[in-house]
Order: C-alpha cells, then sequence, then structure tokens
C-alpha cells in the first residue's frame, strides 16, 4: 500500500495537461535532469532542487554542480552555479572550502566573487592573492588577472569587489591599477589592445571565442579594412577562428535574422564549423526532435534548433541532415543551406505550431512504419528530445507519454526508439520518466558535450547514465 500511496501522490501533470512523475525518485538524478536549464528559475528553486540532491549524496551531488559549471566538457552554466556555491559557503563551508582551487578551473576566476559577504570571502580572497602573487612572477600568468575587478569600473558594486580585492592583496590603489595593468598585458588580453587604440596588433586568428564574437562589431568600426580581410580568408579556410568555449545556440541566435549576404555571415559560419565535435565517427541510426511550440519562445527555441542542426549535420547514420519538429503538425525537416545563416533561414520558414503534441510525433513515425511494413532493423533507433517538457496530454489521460507510446508501439509489432529527454527550459519541476526505466535516459543543457556519453552502444538507465557523466575522471578532484 506504501509504494502505491507514494506513487500516486508523485503524479502531477504539464503546463499542457500531460500526466508526469514530480520526482524521478532520485533527487539528486532530479537535479541532473534539470539543473542545466535552471535560468528561468528563480534562486530560492535553485537551491531547494540542488539541497534535495546534496542530502541524498553529498559528493555525487557537488560533483553534479561542478559538471554544470565546466565551461569545456560540462553545460556551462554560471548563475545556479553562483547561487548554490553562495548556499554552501554560509551552509556548508568546510565542504566547499576543500574545493575553492577548483573554481576557476571549471569556470572562470571572476566565479570567485560569488562569494564575497559569505563566510568564505576571506578564504576565497586568500586562494585570489595566492594565484596573484604567483602570476606577478610568471611571463606566462593566469587569466586570474583578466577577471579581477578594476577599481576604475563605471558599476558601484565592480568598484566595490575592486576594492574588497585591493584591500585584501595589500595594495594601494595605485599599485593595484598597475599591476592589472601588468598582468593583462602579459596575458596579452584584447581588452588592453582595444582601450589602448592598438587595433593594428591584434592577431584575429588567435583571439579567445568569446572575445571574437562579443567585439566583432568594433573590429568592423575601428579596423574594417584588416578585419573585413581576415574574414575573408576564413570562408577561404586560410585563416582559423577559435569557437571551443562557444554553444551552438549563441551562434544561432546571431544569424536568427541574417541574410546569407551579411557580410558577418561568413564569420559565424566559420565559427559554427569550428564547433567542438563531440560526436566524431560514431554512428547510430538516431533522429533529433525538435520542440518548436509556442511555450518555447526565446532562447529555448533557439537552442532546440541550435542542438537538432548540430545532430543532424554530424549524424552519420540515416538520418544525416535531418531532424524533425513537433508541434500541433511534426514535420522532417531536410537541413538546407551551404552557411549557418541559409540553415537557420530554410528552418525558420518550417511549420511552426503553438502547442507540443509529442504524441502526434510518434504516431506520424509509427504509422509510416506499419504503412510502408518497415522491418525493426531499419526503425529509428534513438530519439533525442529537445524541449522544455511541457508536453500536450496524450489520448491515453492516464499514463505518462513514455508508457502510452511503448504500449502502443508493442500493439504493432515494434519497440519504441531509445528516448533522450532532453531539457532546455525546466520551468517547472516534473519529470515524463523515473530513475531505472530502461530505454530511456534524461540530461539538461545548452552544451552537445553530453553526447559524448549519450552516444555509446550501451543505453544505461537514466541514474546510471548521470553516474557515468559526474563520476568521470575529470570530476574525481572534487571531495566533501
Amino acid at each position: 500500500m506504501l509504494n502505491y500511496l507514494n506513487a500516486e501522490t508523485n503524479l502531477t501533470r504539464t503546463e499542457n495537461g500531460a500526466l508526469a512523475h514530480k520526482s524521478t525518485d532520485s533527487y539528486l538524478l532530479d537535479f541532473f535532469a534539470q539543473g542545466g536549464a535552471m535560468r528561468n528559475r528563480s534562486d530560492m528553486d535553485i537551491i531547494t532542487m540542488f539541497s534535495k540532491a546534496f542530502a541524498e549524496d553529498e559528493l555525487l551531488a557537488l560533483r553534479t554542480l561542478f559538471y554544470f559549471r565546466d565551461i569545456r566538457e560540462g553545460q556551462g552554466e554560471r548563475n545556479t552555479f553562483k547561487v548554490v556555491i553562495k548556499y554552501l559557503a554560509d551552509t556548508y563551508p568546510h565542504i566547499l572550502v576543500k574545493n575553492l582551487e577548483l573554481i576557476p578551473v571549471y569556470g572562470r576566476w571572476d566565479d570567485m566573487y560569488a562569494l564575497i559577504d559569505t563566510q568564505l570571502q576571506s578564504q576565497s580572497l586568500s586562494v585570489m592573492k595566492r594565484q596573484f602573487l604567483l602570476d606577478m612572477e610568471s611571463d606566462r600568468p593566469s587569466l586570474l588577472g583578466k577577471w579581477l575587478k578594476s577599481e576604475n569600473a563605471s558599476s558601484k558594486e565592480t568598484q566595490r569587489l575592486a576594492a574588497i580585492t585591493r584591500k585584501a592583496f595589500g595594495l594601494t590603489s595605485k599599485s593595484y591599477r598597475k599591476s592589472l595593468s601588468l598582468l593583462r598585458k602579459r596575458i596579452d588580453i584584447v581588452e588592453s589592445k582595444m582601450s589602448s587604440n592598438q587595433w593594428e596588433n591584434i592577431e584575429y586568428s588567435k583571439l579567445p571565442s568569446r572575445a571574437g564574437m562579443i567585439y566583432r562589431n568594433a573590429f568592423y568600426r575601428q579596423d574594417e579594412e584588416r578585419y573585413d580581410a581576415y574574414v575573408q580568408s576564413l570562408t577561404k579556410g586560410e585563416a582559423k577562428i577559435n569557437a571551443n568555449t562557444l554553444y551552438p545556440h549563441e551562434i544561432v541566435s546571431k544569424v536568427w535574422s541574417m541574410s546569407s549576404y551579411d557580410r558577418q555571415a561568413a564569420l559565424f559560419d566559420a565559427m559554427w564549423k569550428s564547433l567542438p565535435d563531440y560526436i566524431g565517427d560514431r554512428k547510430e541510426n538516431s533522429l533529433a526532435m525538435v520542440d518548436v511550440s509556442g511555450s518555447m519562445y526565446g532562447t529555448p527555441i533557439t537552442v532546440s534548433i541550435a542542438l537538432g542542426l548540430y545532430l543532424a549535420e554530424r549524424n552519420k547514420g540515416n538520418f544525416h541532415n535531418h531532424f524533425m519538429t513537433f508541434s500541433e503538425r511534426p514535420q522532417m525537416q531536410k537541413v538546407v543551406g551551404n552557411t549557418i545563416a541559409d540553415k537557420v533561414a530554410n528552418m525558420r520558414r518550417a511549420d511552426w505550431g503553438y502547442s507540443t503534441d509529442i504524441e502526434k510525433a510518434f504516431n506520424l513515425l509509427l504509422s509510416t512504419a506499419i504503412k510502408y511494413n518497415v522491418p525493426q532493423e531499419e526503425m529509428i533507433d534513438k530519439l533525442y528530445i529537445i524541449t522544455d517538457m511541457e508536453f500536450n496530454q496524450c489520448s491515453s489521460r492516464n499514463a505518462t507519454i513514455f508508457n502510452h507510446m511503448k504500449e502502443k508501439y508493442e500493439e504493432h509489432g515494434y519497440k519504441l526508439p531509445k528516448l533522450v529527454f532532453w531539457n532546455v527550459d525546466a520551468r517547472n519541476t516534473q519529470f515524463p520518466i523515473k530513475m531505472n526505466d530502461e530505454g530511456v535516459q534524461l540530461v539538461s543543457g545548452f552544451s552537445p558535450s553530453i553526447f559524448k556519453s549519450l552516444m555509446n552502444d550501451k543505453f544505461v538507465s537514466p541514474y546510471d547514465l548521470m553516474l557515468e557523466v559526474i563520476n568521470a575522471e575529470r570530476y574525481q578532484a572534487i571531495t566533501i
């Protein structure tokens, strides 16, 4: 009876009426399945979800948190990470203090400022000071100097943080300012050259990923001839561009309304082609299902389309350069165009709707297989469902979409494809499956880096996939 009661009270419904679970039966997995997509949630929501995961397993919750922050191999989430480390600094300082030096390893040095006005303020400043002293003696300093706050900034908060930093370092305003200038010159940060009008000394092919995107308009404005020549050389393959820490949606958002004739189109196309390839030679008969419903408006729909394009282009299986959009009317989409601007423009002409009717998408796949008598071995093996999880109520009101479609496929002699539910906008705490369901997985976030774990021959449970990701060698240094 207890198990039945727990199951009944664990049920909820999406914004569009679909039956779902309040929890996967693991608070740790709940956090993993939503924490990468909580940009629209309150700080309290984030802390509540993390604290439940932390109570379940302190070490694994902490590793999950650092995975979310990990810029290069994780999800690159800043806000969730900062909210939680502030909470940990005042609630479990004895645990976070053991990992302070890892914060800039997975994130950036300015993440340390989240700990100002917490119980770990002095310890975090001590970590920064140690690195500062090392950098002042080094010809190859870290990036600390780039992220230290400047006292001459226009923001009052930045000025306050800079003053706190300077005093902790034991410096006068003048010596602090000179030290920052020296470090930034050694680091050779582009901002220093820009502020001193040394545009002719900027080597565009060596710019960090984000600087190349953020400052492109300034380069065109101040150094048009040289920068335009660099962009043209990109189209000919004569120059290179760094995109290691960019995400697909950041590029797609820039070309969303851009003509391929725009002079910046070549720049973004080069960035797109230089994105890290997390799929490589892996081959699977998979298809991305991209949610383009009304509830995805804004960043989520850009992320969904970008990840769909990313997979479609790199897909080595039968569905290379194809993916499916779903809303009121599911549609197969072929990636068409020579540049990322062309491809996105063609995508925007697709038939989009307002509801999140994933059942129709599943039914289209099944009915097509039935109509043409497609054998099981030619069926899609895996579906990547990139969505906000706000599905419409399915025709079986008392079943989750996963259980309903599994039964429907089996009725017609087919196995339901393996499913990856990929959350890109965790507005509400709900889940389509539970921790030990077979043939299905849960992930969240904007980065395609998770494809490394998703694309393998063994398709483990949602919980086991999480363990595989957060217990990787990369996160072994994190401790409690």
